[in-house]
Parts: structure tokens; sequence; C-alpha cells
């Protein structure tokens, strides 16, 4: 980041027109892409032109120019800036030629080309790394060589502008990945092929020790050499037969031939090599079909069933298996990455479900509280602002990036989760003090109950002991002598 803000800096002192192009960068590589389609949608449609437009076909089109033109000069929008250029294209090539018009749209191009790998140099600062840095740098080699394929468009033919479409699997991430099935597990991919190659060159052996016979194909002959064969036959036919005659059409001559093709070793494993991989059914369904009384009938249907079993079957499924796999765990792998940016905080760590019925939701969360930008625009005014300047805050995190630790980062913490967990406390501690009031007062009330209680009862104790005193004889006066 400080070399690209050194590097931006210098071109706006210095060359501001280089400043500006640097950042449009995006916009140039969309003016490239679009530039490419167009030259080969006109190439693909229309070449080679020949022929011209009738009258009223060539006056609608200068109408449609002049109307798309009127629009865009009333209400410029994309869509009416689009038919302008198709319109103005479609006038040039039938005015001027499909060539000159394809001449024009390369060169410019070739043009937009230089300016957008002007651009990428500046913000790269490709140049200022050194030799070594531009010939390891594979972003700058790929821009370099769309632009010697823009140049071999413009001055040596207009098919070299179909390379240019392939810009499409480096812009598309999905296309990449479909590239990448392929390398990612390049070594495994290449030794199946070698083993294959191996398994051909012995069924090659083979065929050619006990089936050289049955090495027999049809083969077309080139036309001319065809026509060639057949006045050589007709002249031996007049000599031998002046009264024959031989009618020669060379627009409908089609003779097929038939070539024994495994009369060499190497002819034998070209052979099972080019027919044998490239057949449904394995090498045997090109040979020739053996009679069954033949007496190495037997041999041959081993043969033709061995080389489609291991083959067809096992080799080139393995392989095909490889790449279906590798191109399977490289989408699951995007989709594992998209699914933890989508429900992963960036900062923190912390999942969507964690936001589940708390005051702050996930969404919430990943924009104001743990906004990863605002982390960065951080880090960057840490390392720009002077250090004579910093707060506590800001030299204890300029002294963690110097270290390279991230441990000033929230991992696993939150304040709207902190917050809202002590808010829970706080409501639980405050029912429990309720209740335990409530339960106190229920106790107060029980206790003068049962106080009162055990006076109520005291009471009646004691009356009794006084009722019972009194029914005693020894405090009757009555003589217990004296009747009553």
């Amino acid at each position: 980041m400080k070399k690209k803000k050194k590097i931006n800096t210098k071109t706006k002192n210095t060359i501001p027109i280089l400043y500006w192009c640097s950042r449009n960068m995006s916009f140039w590589s969309s003016i490239s892409f679009n530039l490419a389609v167009l030259m080969n949608l006109l190439v693909a449609f229309f070449y080679p032109l020949e022929g011209t437009l009738e009258p009223h076909l060539s006056a609608l089109l200068w109408m449609a120019m002049l109307v798309s033109l009127a629009i865009v000069i009333v209400l410029p929008q994309p869509h009416g800036i689009r038919a302008l250029i198709a319109s103005t294209i479609l006038r040039l090539i039938f005015s001027v030629g499909l060539e000159p018009t394809l001449l024009l749209l390369g060169a410019f191009n070739l043009c937009n080309k230089v300016i957008f790998l002007m651009s990428f140099v500046g913000n790269r600062g490709t140049f200022t790394r050194g030799y070594k840095a531009m010939i390891l740098d594979v972003e700058f080699l790929y821009h370099l060589l769309y632009l010697i394929i823009c140049t071999l468009g413009v001055f040596v033919h207009v098919f070299f502008y179909s390379l240019l479409l392939f810009d499409l699997v480096y812009r598309e991430e999905t296309l990449l990945n479909v590239i990448k099935s392929v390398t990612r597990n390049g070594r495994s991919i290449v030794l199946t092929a070698v083993l294959a190659l191996i398994l051909v060159y012995l069924f090659s052996i083979v065929g050619y020790i006990f089936f050289k016979d049955d090495f027999i194909l049809a083969v077309d002959r080139i036309p001319n050499k065809t026509l060639g064969m057949l006045k050589y036959r007709f002249l031996v036919i007049s000599l031998m037969e002046p009264k024959s005659s031989l009618v020669i059409q060379p627009s409908a001559v089609v003779i097929e031939d038939k070539e024994r093709t495994c009369d060499s070793l190497l002819m034998c494993i070209v052979t099972v090599l080019s027919h044998g991989l490239r057949s449904g059914g394995g090498v045997g369904d090109v040979l020739r079909k053996p009679s069954k009384e033949e007496p190495l009938f037997a041999a041959r249907v081993i043969y033709d069933l061995l080389f489609f079993f291991m083959v067809i079957i096992i080799v080139l499924n393995l392989i095909f298996g490889v790449i279906i796999d590798t191109f399977a765990d490289l989408r699951s792998e995007k989709q594992k990455k998209e699914e933890i940016l989508k429900t992963t905080c960036f900062i923190c760590g912390l999942e969507r479900d964690k936001f589940d019925n708390k005051t702050v939701t996930f969404e919430e969360h990943i924009k104001v509280e743990h906004n990863m930008w605002h982390y960065l625009f951080f880090i960057v005014l840490v390392k720009v602002k002077d250090s004579t300047e910093y707060t506590g805050p800001e030299s204890y995190v300029a002294e963690m990036i110097r270290e390279h630790n991230l441990d000033w980062f929230p991992r696993m913490r939150a304040m709207s989760l902190v917050s809202s967990d002590a808010d829970g406390e706080q409501n639980e501690i405050r029912n429990l003090q309720e209740k335990l009031e409530s339960t106190m007062k229920l106790v107060s009330n029980l206790s003068g109950q049962l106080t009162e209680l055990k006076e109520q009862m005291t009471e009646q104790r004691k009356q009794k002991q006084r009722i019972g005193l009194l029914g005693h004889p020894q405090h009757m006066n009555v003589n217990p002598q004296q009747p009553a």
C-alpha cells in the first residue's frame, strides 16, 4: 500500500494523465473484452465480406445511425450509445469494407490495451521491482501476451482475434476452477496417461506379432491423387480396350481404399493410439472382423476385450474421475468459503447463530460493530500517522502490527453480546431478589402466626393447670368425716 501510494503520488505530480489512467484500470479491461467479443462476432458473421447492400437496406442503416445519434444527443443513455456504436460499425462494414473496419477496431483495442498495461504497471509497481519480478509476475506476462495477440491481429491476420476470447477464463472464477481441475492434480493425470501409453505400447506389440493382418483400415485418398489414378487407369484401359469409355467427374470422385497399418511397430503404435483411444469399443472397432473359423479367433476376442476393459473403461475413466473429483472439491471449497463469509464475522469469528434472540442482529454486527473496512482504515491510519501523535490505543495497535500479532482483534468477543449477557444476568438477579423478598415476607408471616399459636397453646395449658388445681380435694373447704 505504501508503494502504491508512493507511485500514485509521483505519477499524480509528474504525469496527471497516467495517474488518471491508473485509477480506471477496470474500465480499460472491460473495454478490451467487449471489443474482443465484438471483433470476433464481426469475423464470424461477415468474413469474408462479399457483395454490397441493397439500396433500401443501406438507407435503413443510415437512418438507424442518425436516429441513434439523435437519441444520444437528446437523452444520453448506455443503450442509446450501444445502438449508435452498432449502427456505425455496420455502416462502416458496408461502406469501407470488413477489413478496414476490423483494422480500425483492432488499432483502438491495441491502444486501449497499451493504456491498460501502463495502468497495471503503475498500480503494481512492476518496473520498480526489477526484471526478475517482471518475469515472475504471471499476471503481467498474461497482459503482455494479450498485447502481442492484439498486435498480431492488427498486422498479421484477423483470425488472431479469436485468441482474445480466452480472456473470459481469466475474468470468470468458475472457468478458472475448470482449468484448475486439470492442473491441480496434474501429476496424477500425467502418471495415469503414462500408464495408458504403456498399455497401448504393449497392445501394439501383441498386435504386431499376432494380428498384423487384421490392421486393415479404410482410407479416403486425396481427390487430386485419386483423379490422377483414375486418369492413369483410363489410359491403361483405353490402350488395352480401345472401344471402352470411362467418364470422369472430378467433383464427384469418391473412392474408398484400404491400407495395412501394422507393417511396422511404429505404425502399429500410431494406429492403436489414434483409433483405439478414440473408438468407443476400443481398437477392435476399427480392425478387420475375423471369422469364427479362424484359428486366432478366440485370441482376437480376448485381445479386443482386454483393450476395452483395461484402457477404455479403467484407465480413461481414472483420468476422468480425477478431473471430476478435483472440480467437485474446488466447487465445495468455494461454497464453504462463501458460506463462512456469509455466516461468520471476519473480525471476531462469531457465527450467525450467536446473535439469535439478541438485541443486535448479525447484519448490524458486521456492518456497524465489526466492519472489516473500518479495521483496515484504522490500520492504514496507524501506518500513515506520525508516531509522536499516537494515542494510547493507537500506540498499542502499532506495536502489535509491527510484531505481526493479532491479539488486539476481539476474537470470539463482541460488545453487544457482553452487554446483552450482562443485562440478562441483572434481570435474573433482580428476579431472584424479588423471589427472595417474597419468601422472606412469607417466612415472617409464618413465624408470627407460629408465635401466636404458641402463645395460645401456652395460655390454654395454663388454664387447664389452674382448673386441675381447683378440682383437687386438698383445696376444697369440706370436712371428709362430716356427711354431706
